[in-house]
């Protein structure tokens, strides 16, 4: 009998979750700066740094501001994963082996497949917006042939 996969179509939204533990990983980094034995310069250098990428990392993964930040994740009929950025470009990437599953969260992570950098991960939290697309795409992800492997 053959398996018929309803199309998954799931609306990433900002989320306060996301912001809210890469704030409180950056601002406990930085606490715990100060008392390594390391010298000053070092120590500004890498708070610096700890802000800089900190920022970087919320406006893309949390506030989904840049143009390159996922927006839109759509698994059609036939099981091929396509994802979309802010500026409407259409990727349709392999997926790596380590994305994460879970009941309350997805990180999907990809290969490289010839591109210079890999892309970055798509993260889902579960809402009440998404709940029901996001347990179907985890039925997906787990039990249906797809380029994981």
């Amino acid at each position: 009998m053959k398996s018929v996969l309803q199309p998954i179509h799931i609306k990433l939204k900002r989320s306060n979750l996301t912001l809210g533990l890469l704030l409180g990983v950056s601002i406990a980094c930085c606490f715990i700066l100060p008392a390594l034995p390391l010298s000053l310069m070092i120590k500004l250098a890498t708070i610096f740094l700890i802000m800089i990428s900190s920022g970087y990392l919320i406006w893309r993964d949390a506030l989904l501001m840049l143009p390159w930040s996922w927006q839109i994740l759509d698994v059609n009929a036939k099981g091929e994963l396509s994802i979309t950025n802010s500026r409407g470009e259409v990727f349709q990437p392999a997926l790596a082996i380590n994305s994460f599953i879970h009941t309350n969260l997805v990180i999907l992570n990809f290969k490289r497949n010839g591109l210079k950098f890999v892309s970055a991960p798509v993260i889902v939290w579960v809402s009440q917006e998404n709940e029901h697309e996001l347990r179907r795409l985890r039925v997906w992800l787990r039990w249906f042939k797809h380029s994981a492997e």
